[in-house]
C-alpha cells in the first residue's frame, strides 16, 4: 500500500513475433509485382531451442525463383521474435498550497531489462539472410519533475 500522493503505473505487454515477408534479390518488375518472392522447398521454421539471432529460421527451405515467375513462399512464411516489455512509473505530486504543486517521477522502461530482437533479414541472396542484426532499447531509466501552478 503507497502512502497518500504517491501513485504507480504499470504496462506489461507481449506479443508474438510478427509475420515476416522473405523477397529475393532480383526483382519481378511485371504484372504490378515490385519484388518476387522465391520457391518454398521445404519447412522454415526452426524449433525454439534451435533459434539464434545468427540463424533465426531454416535458410534452406527457400530456392531462387526464376526471373518472371512467382515463387511458391506464401506473403509472410516465417514469424519474428516475440516482445516482452514491462514498463513501471512512481509518481508523487508534494503540494505547496492552492493549486501549486511538484510532480517527481521516476520511470523505468523495459524493466526486466529483456532483450527484443528486431526482424530477420529477409532477401534471400545476400549472406545476412535469415540473421537478426538488430534489437530494440535495452532498460531505460529516467527521472522527471513537473511545477503545477
Amino acid at each position: 500500500m503507497l502512502a497518500k500522493d504517491w501513485s504507480v503505473a504499470t504496462v506489461m505487454t507481449m506479443q508474438s513475433g510478427v509475420p515476416v515477408a522473405v523477397t529475393q534479390a532480383n526483382s519481378l518488375g511485371y504484372a504490378g509485382f515490385t519484388t518476387q518472392r522465391p520457391n518454398l522447398v521445404g519447412d522454415p521454421k526452426l524449433p525454439a531451442d534451435e533459434r539464434t539471432p545468427a540463424h533465426w529460421f531454416n535458410t534452406a527451405a527457400f530456392a531462387t525463383a526464376n526471373q518472371f515467375t512467382i515463387g511458391s513462399a506464401s506473403r509472410n512464411p516465417v514469424r519474428g521474435p516475440s516482445y516482452h516489455d514491462v514498463d513501471v512509473a512512481v509518481m508523487r505530486r508534494v503540494g505547496f498550497g492552492g493549486e501549486r504543486a511538484i510532480e517527481l517521477r521516476l520511470e523505468v522502461f523495459n524493466l526486466m531489462n529483456t532483450t527484443n530482437f528486431g526482424a530477420p533479414a529477409a532477401q534471400l541472396g545476400p549472406a545476412s539472410f535469415g540473421t537478426i542484426t538488430t534489437a530494440l532499447d535495452p532498460r531505460v531509466v529516467q527521472l522527471a519533475a513537473k511545477f503545477w501552478f
